[in-house]
């Protein structure tokens, strides 16, 4: 079975076109599971009378907002997700008709796969919110952004792996943000994402850390299963990270392949 994972917090808009464009989708998929961050009691009101306008399973996981929670509300998924095989997104993802298809033939035990995005400005979000998504609109969408960032980004991904392999750099985050795909008993070999990390940034790179530390290695899709991101005003940025309680946490001696607060609790 084929689970999509999708990570939310409040923007309804944005996971509306993001549901649009995955019952688009070319390929193959079981279920969708929405894992909320603790949205409000309105949005998830409106949340529950949109669900059962798709034809497709849809689940919504919430839990209790006590600040950023991006770890555990992934953990979420995983926890009540079917498929053994699990896509994740985020709910401002439009999610290209071929994305799906190209993950699944990429699909092998001991891999995850990275995707790729490309970002919308503010007017073609706005315009993607008030039009109905079609294939044909997705891909004029998609011919709209240039490719090139994307195959610098590539390039990039397959030097580094290079020289993670030849042991000529270190293990570091492979995966590209809410965008990848793995075998779900790959992510319990490492705990899934360890909950320690509450506030933004780190908990993608300790996984994609922890992942080939326990030699699941990732492999590129970064040109061919692609997702166009679109926008919203910055609610964070690099500040955030850099004076943040996670970066000491991140920045630990020892990073355990299994991580204590995670899927599975001690």
């Amino acid at each position: 079975m084929i689970s999509v994972i999708i990570c939310f917090y409040e923007r309804l808009d944005h996971l509306r076109c993001c549901l649009d464009s995955i019952r688009l989708s070319s390929g193959h998929f079981d279920e969708v599971i929405i894992t909320d961050d603790g949205s409000c009691e309105d949005t998830v009101s409106k949340l529950k009378e949109l669900i059962p306008t798709y034809d497709f399973p849809v689940k919504h996981i919430w839990q209790e907002k006590k600040g950023f929670r991006n770890a555990a509300a992934r953990n979420n998924g995983i926890r009540h997700a079917r498929g053994d095989y699990l896509i994740f997104f985020d709910c401002d993802f439009l999610v290209l008709p071929q994305t799906i298809p190209q993950h699944l033939k990429r699909a092998t035990h001991g891999k995850f796969i990275a995707g790729g995005y490309k970002n919308m400005d503010e007017t073609t979000t706005r315009e993607t919110f008030e039009s109905n998504l079609t294939v044909d609109f997705l891909n004029r969408l998609d011919k709209r952004f240039p490719e090139r960032p994307l195959i610098k980004t590539h390039r990039r991904f397959i030097k580094r792996t290079l020289l993670m392999r030849l042991h000529l750099a270190p293990p570091r985050k492979q995966s590209l943000g809410g965008h990848f795909s793995i075998h779900k008993k790959d992510l319990e070999r490492v705990n899934g994402y360890d909950e320690n990390f509450v506030g933004w940034g780190g908990e993608d790179e300790d996984l994609g850390i922890r992942l080939v530390r326990a030699g699941i290695h990732c492999r590129s899709a970064i040109r061919h299963a692609k997702v166009l991101h679109l926008w919203h005003p910055p609610a964070i940025t690099d500040r955030h990270w850099q004076e943040g309680p996670n970066i000491q946490y991140f920045n630990r001696k020892e990073i355990p392949v299994f991580c204590i607060n995670g899927l599975q609790k001690p």
